[in-house]
């Protein structure tokens, strides 16, 4: 996080793509600078040629204070251990190790909010949780994040 790029097939940490919403992190003469990847990077964007401006997305915030600790980032949703019915063995998760959201910076939610949820294919059986998670454009990607540890706008 916050390093160069490497040709490891897991770093996100060095490419967009063409048609990703991005939040606009600051403005200096013909440079923009997006949060992408848990940082502010900077981009050549001479008066705003290299961009378009979106109309009607919601954007997720993470922390209330600067001090606030960085919001983790997931690859997927599951309920909580406590949700699973007895008889069905809970998925797991973990936050994804390299990647979070500091305090104070913003992404675009490609979803509204949605319940955290697993199936089980031998019986049809869906659990759903009781939280819920946005789908958020997160480097060149998307990822989740807990819609309880971030305020949308």
């Amino acid at each position: 996080m916050g390093g160069r790029g490497s040709r490891r097939i897991s770093d996100w940490g060095s490419t967009a793509q063409a048609g990703q919403q991005f939040v606009v992190a600051g403005k200096k003469g013909a440079w923009t600078a997006v949060w992408f990847s848990g940082s502010k990077v900077w981009f050549y964007n001479p008066h705003g040629g290299n961009t378009v401006r979106a109309h009607g997305v919601t954007v997720v915030w993470s922390g209330a204070t600067p001090a606030s600790p960085p919001v983790a980032v997931y690859g997927s949703s599951y309920p909580d251990v406590s949700e699973y019915p007895a008889g069905l063995s809970p998925s797991t998760q973990a936050p994804l190790s390299m990647y979070s959201i500091p305090a104070g910076q913003a992404y675009v939610a490609t979803t509204a909010p949605h319940a955290t949820d697993d199936y089980f294919a031998g019986n049809g059986t869906v659990v759903t949780g009781g939280k819920t998670v946005y789908t958020i454009q997160y480097n060149h990607r998307v990822a989740l994040v807990y819609s309880s540890d971030v305020t949308a706008k």
